[in-house]
């Protein structure tokens, strides 16, 4: 065989075995608890909005896709529909912040440490981005974590109004009143769909896409199968409060028993900044070696490379995934 046939044949097989590749990490991802769970969500709303109903004029800025769109627009568009969910107009401006910071880091590092040329782009493009996914995912995470902590109390409070025989969707209205945020925008923003004459369905379906959290969106679950089959909501309410309860407790078992890995890691990146700081104080002339030469500057650029792999990959380890 000629080299071109050896090369057209390697380049055949080395597709295929990049597709199946793909499909199994494709499946992989689809198998994962939290994609179960989004899935199972999504169809318990898409049946019911099938039964009987036209087509649902739900939030158009978050869930409508327009045929004008390109790949980039429609994956931006719901990243900022979300990011005003979790933080406001203040979200977009915390973003924004940390991405114009990672550029001017980027910058500095650019000019002042001896890196290769091909790494000079790629850390001024990838710096920016990365801090603004970090400061994305920062957000979400609170927004999250302050949903979580009031939600069960709130889900007792609905409890107790069921039981005394106020409508649910009059509960909603009125607990917005008495939780605190972002439980309070949440709700009150329901409270007022509701008030226009939205059908409870839609205005689930529309905030359990909106906030994507399971443990809320068990609670608009329970709603609807209330709505369809009957039974005790309070009880399922009740039941669904000690759940969120344990899920929580679970969370903050996790947060504990990574405290010391945690800890490990704040460490670590402290002991060479004051280890530098000292010998700057003590012996200026040694430690301004690594500032003043070629060698040095190299020896700093790899001591930093190595310090923030090592954080990383003990943050990795050290983290569970307790969001769902």
């Amino acid at each position: 065989m000629s080299p071109i046939d050896v090369f057209t044949v390697c380049s055949f097989i080395g597709v295929i075995l990049c597709g199946m590749m793909a499909l199994v990490i494709m499946d992989m991802r689809s198998k994962q608890p939290n994609a179960r769970i989004k899935t199972r969500m999504h169809e318990s709303f898409a049946i019911e909005a099938t039964r009987g109903k036209k087509t649902v004029n739900t939030d158009a800025d978050l869930f409508t896709v327009d045929k004008t769109d390109n790949v980039l627009s429609a994956w931006v568009r719901p990243k900022l529909s979300r990011l005003r969910t979790v933080a406001g107009d203040n979200g977009i401006r915390v973003v924004i912040a940390a991405t114009i910071t990672g550029e001017l880091i980027a910058l500095v590092m650019t000019r002042y440490m001896p890196l290769p040329g091909f790494a000079k782009p790629l850390l001024i493009a990838g710096l920016p981005l990365f801090l603004a996914m970090r400061a994305y995912s920062f957000l979400v995470d609170r927004f999250r974590t302050r949903f979580l902590n009031g939600f069960p109390d709130l889900l007792d409070m609905i409890v107790r109004a069921v039981r005394a025989g106020v409508p649910v969707t009059h509960v909603i209205g009125s607990a917005a009143d008495e939780c605190p945020e972002p439980l309070k925008s949440e709700f009150k923003l329901m409270s007022d769909s509701l008030q226009v004459g939205r059908d409870l369905q839609e205005v689930l379906a529309v905030a359990m896409r909106r906030i994507e959290i399971a443990d809320f969106s068990f609670f608009c679950v329970c709603l609807l199968l209330q709505r369809e089959t009957g039974g005790q909501l309070g009880e399922t309410l009740e039941n669904l409060s000690g759940i969120v309860r344990t899920r929580r407790e679970v969370r903050q078992k996790t947060k504990a028993l990574t405290a010391e890995a945690r800890i490990t890691t704040k460490i670590l990146a402290a002991i060479p900044i004051c280890i530098m700081l000292c010998l700057y104080f003590l012996n200026r002339a040694y430690v301004m070696v690594l500032f003043t030469s070629d060698s040095g500057h190299k020896l700093l650029t790899y001591a930093v490379i190595s310090v923030v792999l090592g954080l990383f990959l003990i943050t990795k380890l050290s983290k569970l995934d307790t969001s769902r």
